[in-house]
């Protein structure tokens, strides 16, 4: 079937809200260019091991390597110490670990998302060429790394008793749907702003730096307690977007640790984040989609 659109004047002065209904029907536009969404996602996850020996496989060592490496720094040497005695605890190696792995897919993700439209020019400037499907590859491509990453995050951890999975670990198809929403949704709103404002990927650059910075990857929720006011500490917890889906990705992992919460109330804060940023990402893309092919 051949999707064929036209132009219309009214179309163009339409508000962003207006297109909250098309919202729904976009899981269908894209079922119908799947084809086109899996060359895409095909070509990005080749095209990082192109011409390498050991290939696909890079997506296991490097993994492994960034374990053993955050095992060996954080684990035994920098790491917290644990009671009286000053051992070295590994389990925050796993937390740091766990952290790195979640936060790096989201800013990878949106760091590509800035530039996808400007770089895909050629394809934007086509009438019928449906240009808010080109950020689901980019989404899924983090999640497949990220996936990759987590399941050797999680063998490693669990054979070395660093991890205890339960029954939330059926839950972790739906931290990835969540996580994937957010930032397919994020990676819209910038991508948007990228087509007009050249400087959002530079400026994205630095604020996603300062972003982790605030976000549960280094830190751990009990080393604010007594250092920054409970208020300020449950601030932010509830405004910053990555923390919950940052410990929902560990709890579900087995991570257990009294101070993180547990998964539901975290997987729920981080479900109305991501959908709230799906919103206004997609009514924003689509109420400003109709100028790319004179701008870019």
């Amino acid at each position: 079937m051949v999707l064929v659109r036209s132009f219309d004047a009214k179309f163009a002065t339409r508000s962003a809200l207006s297109f909250v209904p098309s919202l729904f029907r976009f899981p269908a536009l894209v079922w119908a260019n799947r084809f086109m969404v899996q060359n895409f996602l095909r070509r990005d996850l080749m095209s990082r091991v192109n011409g390498s020996v050991l290939g696909l496989g890079w997506m296991l060592v490097r993994p492994l390597c960034l374990f053993a490496l955050f095992y060996l720094v954080f684990g035994l040497v920098l790491g917290p110490r644990v009671g009286n005695t000053g051992e070295p605890d590994p389990k925050f190696a796993i937390y740091l670990f766990l952290g790195i792995l979640a936060f790096g897919a989201i800013t990878e993700s949106t760091t590509t998302a800035c530039s996808i439209i400007v770089d895909n020019g050629n394809l934007v400037k086509k009438v019928a060429f449906p240009s808010e499907v080109l950020l689901v590859h980019v989404a899924l491509v983090a999640q497949v790394v990220y996936l990759v990453a987590a399941v050797v995050a999680f063998v490693v951890g669990l054979s070395a008793g660093l991890l205890s999975p339960g029954l939330e670990l059926l839950a972790f198809p739906l931290v990835l749907v969540v996580q994937f929403v957010f930032v397919l949704g994020l990676g819209m709103l910038l991508a948007n702003l990228n087509v007009f404002a050249r400087d959002t990927a530079q400026l994205w650059s630095l604020i996603s730096q300062g972003w982790m910075f605030l976000s549960p990857v280094f830190l751990q929720p009990q080393q604010l307690k007594g250092v920054i006011p409970d208020e300020v500490v449950s601030w932010a917890e509830n405004l910053n977007p990555a923390w919950a889906l940052l410990q929902s990705h560990r709890l579900v992992l087995g991570y257990s640790d009294e101070h993180i919460g547990a998964l539901w109330p975290q997987l729920g804060k981080a479900s109305l984040f991501a959908f709230g940023f799906l919103l206004v990402g997609y009514t924003t893309f689509m109420s400003r989609k109709h100028k790319f092919a004179d701008v870019i």
